[in-house]
This record gives structure tokens, sequence and C-alpha cells, in this order.
């Protein structure tokens, strides 16, 4: 985060050079949701589960956590860290992350002004304001394959509640990737590209590893004209507790030799950035809302490879909106190198159905970029920083 926050003072600057730096104040490191995870033996592999009622019992299980993953004695530590914060800095404001319950319950306490800014769609964050029960029978609900009713970028419901302003897609992009990366700026210019990056906690398991990479060898054979930037880390153990080679990647050897795949542990280029050099002609995810909407926003058709909780939803919505495919449903949350291939060559097919995916996620990059998510939050934040009520 640090990084990126530089960056937002140097844009900030660079628009308005009287404007003052960012201030980043880091919360004991300790205390992250991954070492929270760590704490309870939970891994990004225990908590995978497939889409409806055969993943119910897991989400059940671990909802809780997800809400509030730290111990008493942690949630005090943080509550109490964060009152001295806010006493210290006596904002006008505070806006929240609608997990981070100690930060949720220490501006409270104070009975500070406030507002909550989440990724999620509506139906996601109010389901229960819907009339006559409509999440039960009307809505798609987390976690399942049901099919709502879409229309837009995201399911329409019939009552936002009055405080609540939908903004788009929210992206950082202050950077060009030529500016951050020269170096992959050149290599992304040489050929269209599919980015593969299934966000910043996921690490490949050896299945997972090992379907990819037969898929992309298969495509880059099928589409000479293509190449593959794939952010990889390889997970400590697979999912049998056992450390794994690098035989995996031996279908995609050739092509990393021939500079048609990369693939890098991190990259260095904020992934709007990426998108936004026009050069991405597919993006593989997750389904988390984060790359969902960059993808949206920049009119970058999708390749969902849902894990677990809100990734179905997404994944189900790619395909409602027809600007992406959920890839391998029958098998999620895993693989085979066939459905990965399938997914990949019908969202790059030049057929009527690809081009009318391309088509319809142009169609909503070009009205994301009327009026970007992140100015309508910035202006609506200003507002309510402004009202005085938060003194």
């Amino acid at each position: 985060m640090a990084p990126r926050l530089k960056r937002i003072s140097l844009h900030g600057r660079r628009k308005t050079p009287s404007a003052r730096d960012v201030v980043f104040r880091e919360l004991p490191g300790h205390l992250s949701f991954i070492n929270a995870m760590a704490t309870t033996g939970r891994t990004l592999t225990s908590i995978m589960h497939p889409p409806g009622l055969a993943g119910i019992s897991t989400v059940c299980k671990d909802m809780s956590f997800y809400v509030s993953p730290w111990s008493g004695e942690d949630h005090v530590t943080l509550y109490e860290e964060l009152t001295g914060v806010i006493d210290e800095v006596d904002p006008a404001l505070v806006v929240l992350d609608v997990f981070f319950r100690p930060a949720i319950d220490a501006t409270r306490k104070q009975n500070r002004l406030h507002a909550f800014i989440t990724p999620n769609t509506v139906i996601e964050s109010f389901p229960h304001e819907q009339p006559y029960l409509g999440w039960l029978w009307k809505y798609p609900v987390s976690s399942s394959d049901r099919k709502g009713l879409q229309t837009d970028a995201s399911t329409p419901v019939d009552i936002i509640p009055p405080n609540v302003t939908c903004t788009g897609p929210i992206s950082l992009s202050l950077l060009t990737a030529e500016e951050q990366s020269p170096g992959l700026a050149r290599w992304l210019a040489r050929s269209p590209t599919v980015l593969i990056n299934l966000g910043n906690l996921f690490s490949w398991t050896e299945d997972h590893a090992t379907a990819m990479a037969q898929a992309v060898a298969a495509v880059l054979h099928e589409r000479t004209d293509m190449q593959v930037l794939w952010k990889f880390r390889k997970a400590v153990v697979d999912a049998e507790g056992a450390i794994y080679g690098d035989e995996f990647a031996s279908p995609v050897h050739p092509f990393l030799k021939s500079g048609r795949v990369k693939m890098e542990p991190w990259l260095d280029v904020d992934p709007t950035s990426l998108l936004e050099t026009g050069h991405i002609v597919a993006s593989v995810h997750h389904g988390g809302a984060g790359c969902y909407h960059e993808a949206l926003g920049t009119g970058v058709p999708q390749v969902v490879l849902p894990l677990w909780l809100d990734h179905y939803t997404f994944a189900q919505l790619v395909e409602d909106v027809r600007i992406g495919i959920w890839g391998c449903r029958e098998t999620s949350p895993y693989w085979t190198a066939d459905c990965l291939r399938h997914a990949l060559l019908t969202v790059l097919d030049r057929s009527e159905n690809g081009i009318a995916m391309r088509e319809n996620a142009r169609r909503f990059g070009d009205l994301s970029r009327r009026d970007p998510g992140q100015y309508v939050a910035a202006r609506e934040i200003a507002k309510l920083a402004a009202s005085g009520y938060g003194s």
C-alpha cells in the first residue's frame, strides 16, 4: 500500500501543487488478515469451495471468520490503536472498509461522521432491503450460480437506500505502464496479450498451475499472434502439504524461451494501467470485485475462475451481461486444461460470439470512462467532509 500512496501523493501534487502528501499509518503487521488466517489454520486452499449447496458447509463455517477474523485480544489491540489515530487526526470524515470491524467500532464509539466504501455491488450489500423477501427468490445469492435479472454491469434492484451512491469502477491508474515499467510496456506492445492475474492473495497449487500451463501452451499453439503475461506465485505447499517442483511449467518452456510467455511473481505496474494500454485482449482472474471492475472499467473481456464466496456471483455476472465467460463452471474451484483452453479461446474467438463479447466489454468501458468511479467517490467524500457534521 505504501508505494501506491506515494504515487497518489505525486499525482495529487501534479494536479494541484499545493496538495499535501497522503499520511500513511501502518497498523501492527502481525494482526493482518493473512496472519489471522494462519493462526486459525486456514489456507487459501482450505477455504476454496464449489458454488451453491455443494459449498454451503464451508461458507457457513468460515463466514464468522471473514466478518471478524481477530481474537478478542487482537480486536481490542486494533481498536485502541485506531482510537488513538482518530484522536490525533481529528478527522472531518472517516471512510471505512465494511469488513474492518475494529475500525468501525472505534469510529462509532467516538460518534464520528463516517462512510463505507466497498467494491461489491448493491445486491451483495443490501439484499435484505429488497421488498417481498426478494433476496430469497428474485436475486442471485452470493456464492451461488443462480441467475438474476441483469440489464447493466450489476444486478438491478428495486430499492437502493437513500444514503447509498453507486460510483461505477474505482481504479488506481495514476501513471502509465510506460512510466511504471518501460521494459514491460515495450513487451506488451509486441502482440495482443492475455493477462492472468488471480489477485494478491492467490498462490498456485500444483494442480492449478499444471492445468493452466497446459491450457496456455494449447492456446498459443492455436493463436500464434498472441502472448501471455502470467502473474505466478507458487504455493509454499500444495493441497496435500507437499512441496512441488517446476515440472508443471514444461508445456510453456518453449514460449518462455521465445518470449511469448512472461511469468512474474509480482507486477510492478498497477493492473488498471496494464489494461489501459490497449494491448490486453483478455483478463483472466478469480472473480474478485476489484479485478472484475478493473476489467469492466477498461473495456477488457474477462475469463473468471472463481474460488470462493462472491467470486461466483461475478463469474455469473460476466456471462449474464455478455462481457466474458465463467471458466470451468462444472469443476470450480478446480480446473482442467481442456476447460481452460475452451474458456480462453471462446473469449479470443473471431466468431460472432467472441466479437459480441468484446464489443459489449468495450461499451461498458466507454460508459465507465465518462465519469470514472474514483471521481464520483471523491466528490461524495469531499461533500461529506465539508458538511461540518464531523466536528
